[in-house]
């Protein structure tokens, strides 16, 4: 069918007039003429999309593909009868095709042979709202990622240092090797282990970060471009640290760590939590926005463990426990054809 096509058409004009207008060569005339024949027919459009296509995979190669190109085309132009465009684009496409395999193996060998000089490959690992993510790292340690939360680290670590960038929060088990330090980067501080199991919280802009560790011990630096930036402070299992970044003092405290690493298990866990950690954690684990109203509902605080709730029950409980209450502001179409994120507003009813 689409032979015929080009059969019913002056095809060596066409043929002729592709190429120039690819090549940048074509009148303005011409390009109207075009235009026109590729609105004729779908088989037109495909036939000019997959030269374009065969043209387009030529460019930004490391080699001359032009001298191959005009060369295969006065070929063509040579002969008595004249070549369908399907049959140029095969051609187009063998030509293409050794100057490809030529740059895929000089990226091989510049990439197999000199390995040291290429530039480190990094993954970045999104967890979306509403739900967690488990990964596990080159070097076999594990990684819970909350909702929200981005980690990012390389395709290999070095012989030196195992270095990963966290913005959000996470749960980490550390593979353990004393020689090779394990090192969560965050806006904040930076958490240096060995083999141990730890939580770390360092939302973006966010005033309290905090590190949580569960065994082994860790110690908390500041940033520095290097490795063993100043001490802020070493823990030991079931301490909790907050680090308030406007002053730059830490808090230390020994308690059940359970409560702030609940989240990766499923379930919702608040030891003498006030409204504002109690709507953080339920946006996260439910992927809605979370709104409260007035000053008086901050000074509630709550000790309960929700899994598997759904929110609407989750409020209902919340609502019977202390003087609040909630309203729901459904999604709304957005101009991108898109929904708002379900919004919930919690306010007081106290006198």
């Amino acid at each position: 069918m689409i032979a015929e096509n080009m059969n019913s058409t002056d095809s060596g004009w066409v043929d002729t007039l592709i190429v120039n207008y690819l090549g940048g060569n074509a009148s303005k005339d011409d390009i109207l003429k075009l235009e026109a024949w590729v609105r004729e027919s779908d088989e037109n459009r495909n036939y000019f999309t997959h030269f374009k296509k065969l043209w387009d995979a030529g460019a930004g190669l490391p080699v001359d593909t032009d001298k191959a190109l005009t060369k295969v085309l006065r070929q063509i132009n040579g002969r008595k009868n004249s070549l369908t465009l399907w049959q140029i684009a095969q051609r187009i496409a063998a030509v293409l095709f050794i100057p490809m395999l030529v740059s895929m193996l000089w990226l091989y060998r510049g990439s197999d042979f000199n390995r040291s000089d290429s530039k480190t490959v990094y993954h970045k690992i999104v967890a979306a709202f509403g739900t967690f993510t488990e990964l596990e790292l080159p070097d076999g340690s594990k990684v819970w990622l909350n909702a929200g939360s981005t980690l990012q680290y390389p395709d290999e670590f070095d012989s030196e240092n195992r270095i990963v960038n966290l913005v959000g929060e996470a749960y980490f088990e550390v593979h353990s090797d004393e020689s090779v330090p394990f090192l969560v980067s965050t806006p904040y501080f930076t958490v240096k282990a060995t083999g141990t199991k730890f939580n770390v919280r360092a939302e973006k802009d966010f005033l309290t970060p905090s590190v949580t560790l569960i065994e082994g011990k860790v110690a908390v630096q500041k940033n520095t471009s290097a490795n063993d930036g100043e001490l802020i402070t070493r823990m030991l299992p079931h301490q909790h640290m907050t680090y308030d970044t406007l002053s730059g003092i830490f808090n230390l405290q020994t308690e059940d760590p359970y409560k702030h690493f609940a989240w990766k298990d499923g379930k919702l866990v608040f030891r003498n939590d006030n409204i504002s950690e109690v709507a953080r954690r339920i946006s996260l684990q439910y992927n809605v926005d979370i709104e409260i109203k007035g000053d008086a509902i901050k000074k509630f605080r709550y000790r309960a463990t929700f899994e598997n709730e759904p929110l609407n029950e989750l409020l209902r409980l919340l609502k019977i426990s202390s003087p609040i209450d909630y309203t729901e502001v459904k999604p709304a179409a957005l101009p991108d054809g898109s929904f708002s994120r379900r919004k919930i507003i919690i306010y007081s009813i106290a006198n």
